[in-house]
């Protein structure tokens, strides 16, 4: 037996916080694109970014550790697009905590 789960399921299925990964991503893209913004606010920027990646990696390993902690009929994997996800999140959350360190050293 084999069945898959989209991950439009698995935002509906979930608490509902899952709708907010997209939104802090996009939220990062737009003000990394800005250039305004993270020249004159970086500490703005930097925030956005924090928040941002470590939410996101936050509701993803959540969002696994229910899933694989519940009994199921069909066992259930995570695949390296989920640990690429993953890895980027924690990535971006950190190069923005950068980010943010050098520019507050800098004059």
């Amino acid at each position: 037996m084999k069945d898959s789960v989209s991950g439009f399921d698995l935002a509906r299925d979930s608490d509902g916080f899952l709708w907010f990964m997209p939104l802090f991503m996009l939220a990062v893209l737009v003000f990394g694109l800005a250039r305004v913004i993270w020249e004159r606010m970086p500490a703005i920027f930097a925030l956005t970014g924090t928040v941002g990646g470590s939410v996101s990696a936050y509701l993803m390993y959540h969002e696994r550790s229910i899933t694989n902690s519940s009994p199921r009929l069909v066992a259930t994997q995570w695949t390296a697009i989920f640990w690429l996800g993953f890895v980027a999140s924690v990535g971006v959350a950190t190069a923005a905590f950068i980010f943010y360190v050098k520019r507050s050293r800098s004059p």
